[in-house]
């Protein structure tokens, strides 16, 4: 026996009075050895105090209560009963008690267990194990939890027995709820992580129900239960007691503290408080003591931090710690140790202020000979192990500490005491504490049965549930299982075998079915009266993810043998390790029959008003039952690992059990209608109280003028349509609707019961803008109506835009308004689908707005009819020609600035009207005109897009416009008209090059007339009229026609001509007195062709004095011809002329180029 193990003397738990002791109560010297230290006997002073109440002097040296001195009769009593239970409890006779050093002072299973009984035939009755329920988490207890979801705010962790508790941001800050601290993504660690808790407080909530308001007072108020959780080491590692596992850090053999041998790291609760150059320092909650004098401190080394991690640090501080030669020894095979077992490469730790781990004391960090906590460090070494390594880090059966410094997660060696009803009575710590594990942490189920008994539980007539008792016996009624709650104040201790929590790795929890699947023939295998049944799912052949399944097997049965359990090597527990279950609560076990009997339209039935009857429930729910199907409701029971199902008809043939199961583009059929809202919209139930509602736009196909009630406000039906939603959505019916979106956040779901909705697209709905292909057709309703066009939005929030010049070129539409409502239901097609980025919204945003897409629709759903469009218009017929008087060959321009367009070829898309800023500036409005490419050269498409600026429409507007020119917009309306084609000519004014804008058309006559008669001839004319544009041979004198673009008080007229060529008319010669947009004839005084455009200064001049100069310059001509002055030498060169060894080639009035002949 080890020195350790003769420090404690056989017990037994007190239970009343106990007898005065005769004697001399003086101690031996023996007896004074076997003492424990003042120090431990100080730890259990409250349960002491219960004892020395009826004692005549209360000994300091008891280990676990404080007292032990206690009857002989009464030890001796209390053995043998211990001795007799676990005789009756096995059948084969095997004593497990007798394998134990000591007799526990706590009872049986520890506590919250049900001692055994016996009938009045005396037939035994074994133990019970009174499960974990909210009762059970007092303020105090601690217990492991799987970290389920984390949020800013709070988090979710999913406990024993199926509950949730919650850690809330406040009360993790700064650890006293100062409310600036971190969130809590930054301080907790990620989901599936499982770790210890400390319940902070339970309470019961009374909730009212916002669908229930209009329901009986006692219907409406539903209780709501919540255990608050506390990860903060202040609070889970209260009572641990560090001298206890430091003075134990010596070798098992014996040999000095200083040799790594043996040596086995501490698990404690810390939190980052500083990091500095070479590590972090570590809170711990107080637990190292140390007064005024002497501030103890736990310090992580970066070099001690298993795995890749990052740092968040916003400090500068630093600090360097000296350690001797043998600590480094014991680290660096503690480092070497856990390397090589760690599989977790992939997971990042963040070392961050606040953050929260499960670190590990260094064996290095060791007490002296005396077991004196003064003796402690100063600074305690810590590591970061790994989840891989922390799951295997176990607790040395030397270790004895106390009763409130064990803690949920610890590994440690229990052994079988007795079979519970449900579970089994353990032993551990040489026998020294009890604790239990209820059927759920076993780490499998009965399987479902196949017809045969088995031969073993039918040889000794055993209770088939109780399928334990024929494995946990013999060489495995030992073995390694992982604490989960610890209660030091109801003494309850309860263990697991589960395979993710004896792994600490909540992925292993993975459930094989996903939440919503029906899965059929299942078996009841326990039945909590008045609570619900456990059911065993057949099992299933294959699952979604084959390799990862065969890579957790291989994992947990690696796992069994690390552990030296090898408890998968009997085939009744690895048969009852595959076996998957799910729990059924009464509520969710069968309708009622009071609620299937309304049938008749109209009416609806009042779900879950009653109770189902615990007699009732209790003759369909026995012990293996075949249930003929159920639901999956949840997965999120990560700790039990058992999935929450409905096997009540209405649920199971539910179409959906939440809002999350709802997916846009989905149809539902066959749903009641609940509720006639009054908005005129329709209320439906989808399942299991999942409701959506029906908008009144969205009950019909065509929202016509005169079904909506313009009085009542949006959606308010009136008239005959009224009288149809009365007839048809009574409340009762079956209607079959269709999800446009849905919010699982806010529980908000719209739907639509529009046929054409309901027929279309059903395969092929449109819910996504990336998977949106041009051309495809589908069908969508209008949602917006504007003068630039309709929004038509699809499913899932998918909307694009169908422009009003679109519906004008390829519909006729004139007015968009007119022609479209709200409501209506409309094919579209996809012209495209863009990916741009958004102007307004910094490209570091993390909202994910930096871009949006663009849908581009069109109406026009049907293709095939533009072939034999282009076969009648491709060649005009005869009669059009003679109609436009041109030649054939004269209907195709080039789409350049300066060609004429013939009658008719344009086509009014949209009117677009003036805009005038609050800045002062004013925009003239413009038309947006269509031309198809068949009559324009170098263009692409069907079609090309003009825009008609209304100052563009005549050659004078006079003194009609005010300023600003407003008028522009009713001398537009009463010229065009969306859908017609222009009857007159029209000329291409400007084309853009190299930007997105749309060219520029005009239909000012004098500017048409002008380009006809300026012909290319080979007599010269100095009086010819032009249109210039950037890339004319302009020269002094010459005459230009253009018009008044912009008036600018400082320097005078701006004149504009092709392509954007302007010219400036000074104020000094009268350039202030044009009228804004006139056509005006300018000669051209000066010119600057260095700069490009060039510079050019006009002046105005009249047709009048154009023409006698003209004249007079034709009669000098001919009168030198009759003299015959001059003869060929007055002829003017031209282009293409030869002046002696020259020819020209081109010619200016500053130069000439010529090419030299040979």
């Amino acid at each position: 026996m080890t020195p350790a193990a003769a420090n404690v003397q056989p017990t037994a738990f007190p239970r009343g009075k106990r007898k005065k002791q005769s004697g001399s109560s003086s101690t031996t010297k023996d007896d004074q050895q076997r003492q424990p230290s003042k120090k431990r006997a100080t730890t259990s002073s409250t349960t002491k105090s219960t004892v020395a109440s009826t004692t005549t002097s209360v000994k300091e040296n008891d280990f676990l209560f404080g007292n032990n001195e206690l009857d002989p009769a009464l030890q001796k009593k209390s053995r043998s009963s211990s001795h007799r239970h676990h005789i009756d409890d096995d059948d084969d006779g095997e004593d497990y008690a007798t394998k134990n050093s000591v007799t526990s002072q706590l009872p049986l299973g520890g506590g919250a267990v049900l001692p055994p009984t016996s009938t009045s035939n005396g037939k035994r009755i074994p133990p019970k194990i009174e499960l974990l329920t909210f009762s059970k988490f007092a303020k105090g207890t601690k217990v492991l939890g799987v970290i389920r979801e984390v949020c800013e705010e709070y988090a979710l962790v999913s406990l024993p027995t199926m509950l949730t508790g919650f850690v809330r941001r406040d009360a993790v800050e700064g650890g006293t709820g100062g409310g600036n601290g971190l969130p809590l993504t930054k301080v907790l660690p990620p989901v599936n992580t499982i770790m210890a808790f400390y319940v902070m407080n339970t309470t019961t909530e009374q909730v009212s129900k916002r669908a229930q308001k209009k329901a009986t007072p006692a219907a409406a108020v539903v209780k709501k239960r919540r255990i608050e959780l506390s990860p903060l080491p202040v609070h889970v590692n209260r009572g641990v007691r560090m001298d206890e596992y430091l003075s134990s850090s010596s070798t098992v053999d014996g040999s000095s503290r200083g040799s790594s041998a043996g040596s086995v790291p501490m698990v404690v609760r810390g939190r980052i408080t500083s990091v500095e150059d070479h590590g972090c320092i570590v809170d711990l909650g107080g637990i190292l003591g140390g007064g005024a004098r002497q501030q103890r401190q736990a310090f992580l080394k970066f070099e001690n931090v298993e795995g890749d991690y990052e740092i968040d640090d916003d400090e500068d501080d630093s600090s360097d710690d000296e350690e001797s030669e043998d600590e480094k020894e014991n680290d660096k095979q503690y480092k070497m140790d856990t390397s090589t077992s760690s599989s977790d490469s992939s997971l990042t730790r963040k070392l961050n202020i606040h953050r929260i781990y499960d670190f590990a004391i260094l064996p290095s960090n060791t007490l002296s000979s005396s077991n004196d906590s003064s003796s402690m460090p100063t600074i305690l070494q810590l590591a970061l192990p790994s989840p891989t390594t922390l799951a295997k880090l176990r607790t040395l059966p030397k270790m004895m500490p106390s009763l409130s410094s064990l803690q949920p997660g610890m590994l440690t060696e229990v052994q079988v005491e007795a079979h519970a009803r449900n579970g089994m009575c353990v032993s551990f710590k040489r026998g020294v504490y009890r604790g239990s594990i209820d059927e759920d942490h076993l780490g499998g189920h009965r399987n479902v049965d196949t017809g045969t008994k088995s031969k073993k539980l039918e040889k000794d007539g055993s209770d088939p549930s109780m399928w334990w008792k024929s494995v946990f016996k013999g060489k495995h009624a030992k073995f390694t299982a992982r604490i989960v709650a610890v209660d030091t104040t109801t003494k309850i201790v309860r263990f697991s075998l589960n395979p993710h929590i004896l792994a600490l790795n909540g992925e292993y929890a993975a459930f094989p079915h996903p939440i919503g699947a029906i899965i059929k023939n299942a078996q009841v295998i326990r039945v909590d009266p008045g609570i619900g049944a456990l059911l065993a799912l057949p099992s299933i052949e294959s699952t979604s993810t084959p390799a990862k399944d065969n890579e957790v097997k291989e994992q947990i049965a690696k796992m069994d043998q690390e552990l030296s359990n090898n408890l998968l090597s009997n085939s009744d527990y690895k048969a009852a390790s595959n076996v998957h279950t799910a729990y059924v609560h009464i509520s969710k076990s069968m309708d009622n029959d009071d609620n299937s009997k309304s049938t008749k339209k109209g009416k609806q039935g009042k779900k879950g008003t009653q109770r189902t009857p615990e007699a009732l429930f209790a003759r369909h729910f026995s012990i293996n039952t075949r249930i003929p199907s159920l639901r999956i409701l949840s997965t999120s029971n990560l700790l039990d690992n058992i999935a929450s199902c409905a096997t009540a008809k209405s649920i199971v043939d539910a179409h959906v059990l939440t809002h999350a199961d709802l997916k846009p583009g989905t149809i539902y059929k066959d749903v009641p209608v609940l509720q006639l809202l009054e908005s005129g919209g329709v209320l439906v139930d989808l399942g299991v109280g999942t409701k959506g509602i029906v908008p009144a736009i969205h009950l019909f196909d065509k929202a016509s003028h005169g079904s909506v009630d313009s009085g009542g406000g949006d959606g308010v039906i009136s008239g005959y349509r009224q009288k149809i939603r009365s007839a048809k959505y009574k409340i009762g019916n079956l209607v079959s609707v269709r999800c446009l979106t849905v919010e699982p956040a806010t529980r908000q779901c719209v739907l639509t019961a529009k046929k054409t909705l309901l027929a279309n697209n059903v395969e092929d709905s449109i819910l996504d803008y990336p998977s949106i292909q041009p051309g495809h057709v589908a069908a969508g309703f209008v949602s917006k109506v504007e003068d630039t066009g309709l929004i038509v939005t699809f499913y899932n929030n998918v909307y694009g835009r169908v422009s009003s010049r679109s519906l004008a070129a390829e519909l006729g539409v004139e007015d968009v308004k007119t022609n479209y409502s709200v409501g209506d239901v409309v094919l579209a097609r996809v012209v495209g689908c863009e990916r741009r980025r958004n102007r307004h919204v910094s490209p570091n945003n993390d909202n994910g707005e930096e871009y949006y897409y663009q849908l581009r629709l069109s109406l026009k759903t049907v293709l095939e009819e533009k072939k034999a469009e282009d076969e009648d218009e491709a060649v005009p017929s005869s009669t059009a020609v003679a109609e436009e008087g041109d030649a054939k060959d004269s209907s195709v321009v080039p789409l350049a600035a300066g060609s004429l367009l013939m009658p008719k070829r344009m086509k009014v898309l949209q009117l677009v009207k003036c805009l005038h800023r609050d800045d002062g500036v004013f925009l003239p409005g413009y038309a947006v005109v269509s031309i198809k490419s068949k009559f324009l050269t170098g263009s692409s498409g069907s079609a090309v897009e003009c825009k008609l600026p209304y100052e563009q429409l005549l050659d004078s507007y006079g003194d009609d416009l005010s300023n600003p020119p407003i008028e522009l917009d009713q001398i537009a309306q009463t010229k065009l008209r969306v859908g017609k084609r222009i009857d007159v000519e029209g000329l291409i004014l400007t084309v853009p090059v190299g930007v997105d804008m749309l060219p520029i058309v005009s239909l000012r006559p004098s500017l048409i007339d002008t380009i006809k008669k300026n012909v290319p001839s080979s007599s010269s004319d100095d009086f010819s009229i032009i249109c210039p544009s950037p890339k004319s041979n302009l020269f002094m004198g010459e005459y230009v026609r253009g018009y008044v673009a912009r008036i600018d008080k400082r320097f005078g007229a701006f004149v504009r001509f092709f392509d954007g060529l302007t010219g400036l008319i000074p104020k000094l010669k009268k350039g202030l007195d044009e009228n804004l947009y006139d056509t005006i004839l300018c000669r051209v005084t000066a010119l600057d062709i260095t700069s490009s455009p060039p510079k050019i200064l006009l002046k105005k001049v009249s047709e009048s004095e154009v023409a006698k100069k003209r004249k007079k310059k034709e009669g000098k001509n001919k009168g030198g011809a009759d003299g015959g002055r001059g003869g060929g030498n007055d002829r003017q060169i031209q282009v293409g002329h030869i002046v002696g060894d020259v020819k020209v080639a081109d010619i200016n009035f500053a130069r000439a180029k010529v090419f030299i002949l040979d």
